[in-house]
């Protein structure tokens, strides 16, 4: 019976999913990370569905863009890893709604950890 019932909210978020690409999107998030070193880097953050995704890269920059067809908070979180202990090193989030930046927030990383866990923008 749990599989039905998996079945039944998986066609719901389907019929859901249609009907919001027909609507105009409200509001058009991005989300901007910038590092002032190479490094593997992961970032956390809610999609248009309200879906949690984590997604990783390898370098100093990344950005990804949301279409949100009905008024949430996106979450939007990083985290770096400095295993080379570097000195003055830091994190740029940057998150605009509509091309207006709604949040930005600069890191310095600490050069005796190596990981320092999850930086969140509030």
């Amino acid at each position: 019976m749990f599989w039905l019932s998996e079945i039944l909210k998986d066609l719901r978020h389907l019929i859901f999913f249609k009907e919001t690409i027909r609507k105009p999107p409200m509001q058009r998030v991005e989300l901007i990370v910038e590092v002032s070193f190479d490094t593997f880097v992961q970032v956390s953050f809610t999609d248009g569905a309200g879906k949690y995704r984590i997604k990783d890269f390898t370098g100093k920059y990344w950005k990804t863009e949301i279409l949100l067809y009905e008024e949430r908070e996106v979450l939007f979180s990083v985290f770096v890893n400095n295993h080379l202990l570097k000195k003055d090193q830091y994190i740029l989030m940057t998150r605009k709604v509509n091309d207006e930046i709604t949040g930005k927030q600069k890191i310095d990383l600490s050069n005796s950890l190596t990981y320092e866990g999850w930086f969140r923008l509030n």
